[in-house]
């Protein structure tokens, strides 16, 4: 059986091999915490929902735990009654955890508030690289908490941990030179932006929709602005306090106002990221999904702001649309393909975003005073 510390040993060689990590210091940080303290011995689940036992498959349990992927270690928020098998807490991926802590561009001295301690994983690798003493960690979930706190004492690390709403931040501990989340978020709070000091970063997931995510670099300005370019695309779990409501979308069974048949490529923006990003926030107060309808599976559009929808599903070789309600959902994602296509097809990456200080959101490709859409919040 090949051993905890040997298969740490060939992860963190293998995300400097990937160039995911490249800073010396935080290269000695990670050597130094194995993610396996991290990760409950029972309970967990792998990405792909198999279940996780230390005591009944222990090397089952090692190979998933320094596997390149995520661990889910909570679902439902922890609630039996919900039944939904919604991943509410996990281990991030360590190729995602080494890209948002380089993207931090930390150094000696600097102070970091962490929005969601997790598994504690994170925490322990800023308190290694900074010292415990400049890490201040924020988790809502009690049980997630306790959880971390049992971890750190037993990786020997001990960062200030608080149980809070991450969207508060921790007041009594700013300025912090940098805030780093771990959940992703459709507005960045404005406690972010002033716990944080003038030219420090916020290193935050950010999605216009759940599952279309980008990293957010975010400079924060002396006028209480915060302004960056995206980083790679990624999916994290919403900040608690700004998920969507459980109610289904529109339309799910409604009898339509439009029908008509298009061509398969015609959907393809929805189902590739580099056009679904920017499409999520060309077109205001939508979400999306799939569901099975008739014999494959198709997608759904709904309005966030009233009871808008479409639907598009298999016909023959073509693709039927549905809509109704007083937006052409379906037509406005239409027309943002279009702006799309005419500013080049740009990537994920040739955008930005800057929160003013008065907290509109602002969108932007190359430049922040270039073409740019206010984006929509989305209604809760």
């Amino acid at each position: 059986m090949i051993t905890a510390d040997q298969r740490h040993a060939v992860l963190i060689d293998s995300l400097i091999q990937s160039g995911e990590l490249v800073d010396e210091r935080l290269i000695a940080a990670f050597r130094a915490t194995p993610r396996h303290v991290f990760i409950p011995e029972v309970g967990a689940l792998t990405a792909h929902g198999t279940v996780l036992d230390a005591r009944t498959s222990p090397e089952a349990w090692l190979a998933a735990v320094y596997s390149d992927d995520a661990i889910i270690t909570q679902v439902d928020d922890g609630d039996p009654t919900r039944q939904r098998n919604l991943p509410t807490s996990s281990s991030s991926a360590p190729t995602i955890v080494a890209r948002m802590l380089e993207a931090a561009d930390l150094r000696d001295g600097h102070r970091v508030l962490e929005i969601g301690t997790g598994t504690g994983w994170n925490a322990a690798l800023l308190a290694a690289r900074l010292g415990d003493a400049n890490v201040t960690s924020v988790e809502v979930d009690p049980a997630v908490l306790a959880g971390a706190r049992s971890a750190l004492a037993a990786a020997g690390r001990s960062p200030a941990t608080h149980l809070g709403d991450g969207a508060q931040g921790y007041p009594s501990g700013a300025p912090y030179d940098r805030t780093i989340a771990t959940c992703s978020v459709t507005r960045v709070p404005r406690a972010w932006i002033d716990q944080t000091r003038a030219g420090g970063l916020i290193v935050t997931p950010w999605t216009a929709m759940e599952g279309a995510g980008v990293l957010a670099p975010l400079t924060v300005a002396e006028d209480g602005s915060a302004s960056g370019r995206f980083r790679g695309g990624l999916g994290f779990m919403l900040l608690r306090s700004q998920r969507m409501p459980d109610a289904p979308p529109h339309g799910l069974d409604a009898e339509p106002d439009e029908t008509r048949v298009v061509d398969t490529d015609v959907i393809s923006p929805l189902t590739e990221f580099a056009t679904a990003f920017p499409i999520t926030f060309m077109v205001p107060s939508w979400r999306m999904g799939m569901r099975k309808m008739g014999t494959g599976m198709g997608l759904w559009l709904s309005a966030t702001d009233g009871p808008s929808w479409a639907r598009v599903y298999p016909y023959g070789d073509q693709w039927a649309v549905e809509q109704g309600g007083p937006r052409s959902l379906w037509d406005e994602v239409e027309s943002a393909t279009a702006e799309w296509i005419a500013l080049g097809s740009p990537d994920h990456d040739r955008f930005g975003l800057t929160v003013t200080p008065d907290d509109r959101h602002r969108l932007w490709l190359d430049e922040p005073d270039g073409p740019g859409w206010d984006f929509v919040l989305p209604d809760r």
